[in-house]
């Protein structure tokens, strides 16, 4: 099992819980719409998934996918660890 833990990429990939929600979150991320608190609710969360498959998935499409997904400056106020506010959401809608 500490093989596992130290290795570069999954072991548990498609089995792992990240492996779950790329493929649930696919189709809930496309829906327009989202409010406020939907959005608080899932984006902590997403951030990790994005991280880890990012970093550590063995499906390099699926990893470089990941690392696409993070450039975008979406994720910049979650890597400075900062809440997410409406504010915050009604700028970036108004940027389209």
């Amino acid at each position: 099992m500490a093989e596992q833990i130290m290795t570069k990429r999954c072991q548990l990939w498609p089995l792992c819980s990240c492996h779950r929600q790329w493929v649930h979150l696919q189709d809930w991320l496309g829906e327009d719409g989202w409010s406020f608190d939907e959005i608080a609710a899932v984006e902590t969360i997403v951030f990790f998934m994005l991280s880890c498959v990012s970093a550590h998935c063995p499906d390099r499409k699926v990893r470089a996918s990941a690392t696409l997904q993070l450039l975008n400056p979406w994720w910049d106020r979650q890597r400075r660890g900062e809440e997410l506010t409406k504010e915050f959401c009604e700028a970036r809608r108004a940027q389209g």
